[in-house]
């Protein structure tokens, strides 16, 4: 055997550069593209993420409680977000053993018994059980004086306890207010609704957040609340909007998100409606 002498490797070298060249021509185009559609990929599912995120609290927004409002370029959307609902007895019964306790308009109330949706409290998931310091809606219109951002606005009150089963009745259960309430208008149909809290989505700059864990106030806030948990679900944002549009004749409203995410000058855009039920 022998060694390569140096001027076969030179030659070797250069072919295999040569190789490499021609090759690289076909090659990197389609890494090229690799890369670009893993990229679009990543940005489409950033964007679809914290549009679903958004529009599933918007569906469980307390009707006729979705307020918009700009600040320069900055973009939010408030809700009102509601855990559950139901209905509350509105007349009371002679027939029950121990005294049930009827929503009454006409006085201020501290307790009233509601009509139980579960067979029992194992069957509701824990995301939907009425907890203390939970709010009860009655008739929310988004006017004034039937409109749950107000202060001491007179169709919330606050939740002090929750009783499961514990009305006069069977599959009756028992709601304790934190201070007797007298609520102004009844429900036509005797709904009430329970809200967690108030929920805001804000584009920032170039980043889409959402906040919660702060007091309802009569403000639609434009910077984080003094306490209120942050989430960011986006960055990169390009453009935002973030639109409501009330249909008052069949009772409804409409969302309309659009969101652009921009990064190494590929741009996805993803536009999404959500309607709301405003039937109070």
């Amino acid at each position: 055997m022998r060694g390569a002498t140096l001027m076969e490797l030179v030659v070797s070298i250069v072919l295999i550069g040569i190789l490499a060249a021609v090759a690289g021509v076909y090659i990197a185009p389609a890494l090229n593209a690799y890369f670009d559609s893993q990229r679009r990929a990543s940005l489409a599912d950033l964007s679809d993420s914290a549009m679903r995120r958004l529009t599933r609290d918007v569906r469980l927004a307390l009707p006729n409680s979705v307020r918009t409002a700009a600040a320069g370029g900055d973009r939010f959307l408030e809700i009102l977000l509601t855990r559950s609902g139901g209905r509350y007895r509105a007349l009371g019964d002679s027939q029950a053993a121990t005294p049930d306790l009827p929503l009454d308009f006409s006085q201020p109330v501290a307790q009233f018994d509601v009509y139980e949706t579960a067979p029992a409290l194992a069957a509701i998931p824990p995301e939907q059980q009425v907890q203390a310091g939970d709010f009860i809606v009655i008739h929310n219109l988004g006017i004034a004086g039937a409109n749950a951002y107000e202060a001491a606005a007179p169709n919330i009150a606050q939740v002090a306890a929750f009783a499961f089963g514990g009305g006069a009745l069977a599959a009756e259960n028992r709601i304790t207010l934190n201070a007797p309430k007298q609520f102004a208008l009844e429900s036509p149909g005797r709904r009430f609704f329970v809200v967690a809290g108030p929920v805001s989505y804000a584009c920032v700059g170039n980043r889409l957040l959402r906040w919660w864990n702060y007091p309802i106030q009569a403000a639609q806030p434009l910077a984080r609340p003094a306490g209120a948990r942050e989430a960011v679900l986006a960055e990169d944002v390009s453009a935002c909007g973030l639109d409501y549009t009330a249909l008052p004749l069949v009772s409804r409203g409409l969302v309309a998100v659009r969101l652009a995410i921009t990064r190494a000058g590929e741009t996805v855009t993803l536009y999404h409606e959500a309607h709301i039920n405003n039937v109070p």
